[in-house]
């Protein structure tokens, strides 16, 4: 005589005609009930089980892990954790995904590790992630039971360290000595007497630094004490001929 499916053999038979990797099939004994553990063969996590298939919170198991001894587990069913939630809607979804790591309390783990890259990093209570704590595959671990919550977080920048009572630095916040001396405006005045006392800078080759008299310079022969008028002087020819 046949006996009805039981409602783990119809998950089971469910799970096994859909088309996909990673789907959870759920494990029965000879008698068609829920085994006490059930395993994703896809990710390697075990859990228990009451009788009627519901996952006992806190029981769940990473690859690499102790297992428990889901026959010792209380079967009573409280509601689940925001890391729970979490970690049981990533483990039904897509493979390689960040699943959290929640604790026996259902609570997160303070450190947090992403299987597929091997990154970890601290997290708070809340799952948040502390900044400044991530970890690369092969590079050492951080203690994060050391570390506090990414609320008591504080950035740090060379030479100081920032306090409870730092606040960042204003447009207006630099120290008299530090601003620079303000300079009188210039202005020009065609006054000689402006530059009395003053050295003239004059350019290399001229007699005499230009002036504003619209009369050229004479420039001097380096090969001669005698002074050649400026190409264009007419003056200069005449005395020229003269000689």
């Amino acid at each position: 005589m046949i006996r009805p499916k039981t409602p783990c053999e119809i998950a089971r038979d469910t799970a096994m005609e859909k088309v996909g990797l990673g789907v959870y099939v759920p494990t029965c004994d000879n008698d068609g009930q829920y085994t006490p553990e059930q395993c994703r063969a896809s990710t390697g996590y075990c859990w228990c089980v009451n009788s009627s298939g519901q996952k006992i919170p806190g029981t769940e198991t990473p690859p690499g892990t102790a297992r428990i001894n889901c026959a010792t587990q209380n079967a009573t069913i409280r509601p689940k954790t925001p890391c729970e939630r979490a970690r049981d809607d990533v483990i039904n979804g897509l493979i390689g995904a960040f699943t959290p790591t929640c604790d026996a309390a259902g609570q997160y783990t303070p450190e947090q590790c992403w299987g597929s890259t091997g990154q970890c990093w601290c997290v708070n209570s809340s799952g948040r992630k502390i900044p400044g704590t991530e970890t690369l595959p092969g590079t050492a671990r951080i203690n994060c039971s050391t570390q506090t919550g990414v609320e008591n977080y504080k950035p740090t920048r060379t030479g100081h360290s920032f306090t409870e009572n730092d606040e960042p630095p204003l447009a207006d916040s630099s120290s008299e000595e530090d601003k620079p001396e303000e300079s009188e405006p210039c202005t020009s005045t065609d006054d000689d007497s402006s530059l009395a006392g003053q050295e003239q800078v004059v350019a290399p080759g001229l007699a005499t630094p230009p002036n504003n008299t619209g009369e050229d310079p004479t420039i001097l022969d380096p090969d001669s004490d005698s002074s050649l008028p400026v190409p264009g002087d007419s003056g200069g020819a005449a005395a020229k001929s003269d000689s």
